[in-house]
């Protein structure tokens, strides 16, 4: 018997408030240590149970995203070709952030469809096996599927979660509406010249969380910059004229964010970027440690 009911979910974006890379392996890829959380904003999944499966795309940034070539499809091939049956939904995605954004919004909707759909029919996996089949999907999907600020270790496979909450303050993000290749800027890293963690200082549940931040990095920002010199501009506006307690790029760019104490330090930051800035996309949105 076919539900009717229609499920709305979000899909949450992720923020690296941090990303070292480590090392890289013999396969190309690199090891990294990335501290990385969730904000109250992001795309929206609609689910409904249906005779066949199909697929629809809208919202402010579905004009670039193919209805055929999807993660969210390969989401659902993968679930079926486990649970060895036919999934038959329709999906809606409603696209509301930037393509290649470095805010992991392909990874969460997978992430969100294969969450929605392993309870929808109560499809049980067991957990290694749930996060071999999440890997496989992508780097950033384990730490979107289960929702919750970690330190993120290895290819992204390995996921430390916080014994406390982080701050749950204002963010303001800020992207150029430029798409930037993760490839591109994967490849243009000089580890060589990168700043290496520091496990010996815990700042994470003291008064210096803020203080550890800044003396850390995001270690594709200075390649990302090459490529787009927009991002160094709005960084460098965000740490000279507004109130911000940490500015960074996240992933591989080209969207930036700066946190705020207080709502009217976000807003005035926020007036101030897009009067400075005229082809950009901007939201006010918080820090969530669990969604």
């Amino acid at each position: 018997m076919i539900k009717n009911d229609l499920k709305n979910y979000i899909s949450p974006l992720k923020l690296n408030l941090y990303l070292h890379l480590i090392n890289k392996t013999c396969d190309g890829y690199h090891n990294l240590e990335s501290l990385m959380t969730f904000c109250d904003y992001g795309d929206f999944i609609s689910i409904k149970e249906e005779k066949d499966f199909s697929f629809t795309i809208d919202g402010p940034f579905a004009k670039n995203l193919s209805k055929t070539e999807n993660i969210i499809l390969d989401a659902v091939k993968l679930l079926e070709e486990y649970a060895k049956f036919k999934i038959n939904v329709h999906i809606k995605l409603t696209k509301n952030i930037p393509i290649a954004s470095g805010m992991g919004g392909g990874s969460s909707n997978a992430a969100t469809v294969i969450h929605c759909l392993k309870d929808l029919f109560k499809i049980s996996i067991e957990k290694n096996t749930l996060d071999s089949l999440l890997f496989s999907l992508g780097a950033d999907v384990p730490f979107c599927f289960f929702r919750k600020t970690a330190i993120v270790k290895g290819k992204g496979e390995n996921i430390e979660f916080l014994s406390s909450k982080i701050p749950e303050l204002p963010v303001l993000l800020i992207n150029p509406l430029i798409e930037i290749s993760t490839k591109k800027i994967f490849e243009g890293v000089r580890l060589s010249n990168q700043n290496k963690v520091d496990n010996d200082i815990d700042f994470f549940n003291s008064d210096l969380f803020f203080e550890g931040l800044n003396n850390r990095n995001n270690d594709l920002e200075r390649v990302a910059e090459i490529i787009c010199p927009t991002i160094k501009e709005i960084t460098s506006l965000l740490k000279t004229e507004t109130n911000s307690k940490l500015v960074r790029m996240t992933g591989s760019g080209a969207t930036c964010f700066g946190i705020f104490n207080n709502l009217s330090d976000l807003n005035k930051a926020d007036i101030l970027i897009n009067s400075v800035f005229k082809e950009i996309w901007t939201k006010k949105t918080k820090i969530i440690n669990k969604i």
